[in-house]
């Protein structure tokens, strides 16, 4: 028995999860804080995601929606076009290849990684976004970014692993 239209509607939405809470996360990192001293930092909240869904259902999230998501975070935060995309793209594909490493590791273990990636693909896109505006920016607030970004990691992997569980379990 052919499944029936809603069925593979609820299929096509259950596939489409992982893109749209890296979106939605997205959107999350563009709202103002408020608070002194860090308004202008915010943690890459799209990068822990990205590193998030490429190990655990990179079947799910593609490359190339790694790569509109990081087109469309450019746009929405004023950086030189085409440096999150890389800079996803490179964290999709590194982290999509390395998944099965990390089958059965214990989570200090994802962290301990996702924190040596998140170094690594911030200090690229500080490198490339500086180079494109033919100035270095300020270091301070991407070491801020990295503190932030490190420490929120747990929670939101909490957060993705409460809906690939809640959602994924049959896709």
């Amino acid at each position: 028995m052919k499944p029936g239209f809603w069925h593979r509607l609820d299929t096509i939405a259950r596939c489409m999860v992982p893109a749209f809470s890296v979106f939605v996360l997205l959107l999350i990192s563009l709202v103002p804080v408020g608070l002194p001293m860090v308004s202008t930092v915010t943690p890459a909240l799209t990068l822990m995601s990205v590193f998030y869904w490429s190990i655990n259902r990179p079947d799910l999230l593609t490359a190339l929606a790694a790569f509109i998501i990081g087109l469309v975070q450019d746009l929405l935060t004023g950086l030189p076009l085409g440096v999150s995309s890389l800079v996803l793209l490179i964290v999709q594909t590194l982290s999509a290849n390395q998944g099965r490493f990390f089958q059965n590791k214990s989570f200090a273990v994802l962290w301990w990684a996702f924190a040596l990636v998140a170094l690594a693909a911030l200090l690229v896109q500080w490198l490339f976004t500086s180079a494109l505006i033919g100035a270095l920016l300020p270091f301070k607030p991407l070491v801020t970014s990295y503190i932030l970004t490190a420490a929120l990691f747990p929670l939101i992997a909490w957060v993705l692993t409460r809906v690939q569980n809640g959602l994924l379990q049959h896709v």
